[in-house]
């Protein structure tokens, strides 16, 4: 599963799984400004490029390049 974040006028898509304990993001995850905060075990990471922020996480979150067209997001999910 994918997530699709907002902050001001840009848009971030993340993957929506906790690298540290398998938790959705979105479903009981904070965003504060361009940290994502899982939770399930307070670890974090930063939306823009997936490094993680807090502890107990350690393995970074996937992120996707981003294009706006118009009201329309896409994100380019590579080949895998």
């Amino acid at each position: 599963p994918l997530a699709a974040w907002r902050v001001g006028d840009a848009v971030f898509v993340t993957d929506d799984t906790c690298t540290h304990g398998q938790a959705s993001l979105t479903e009981g995850g904070v965003l504060d400004g361009f940290q994502i905060e899982c939770g399930l075990h307070l670890g974090a990471f930063d939306i823009r490029n997936g490094k993680v922020t807090s502890a107990p996480c350690t393995q970074p979150l996937r992120v996707y390049p981003v294009r706006l067209e118009a009201d329309q997001v896409f994100a380019d999910l590579g080949d895998d």
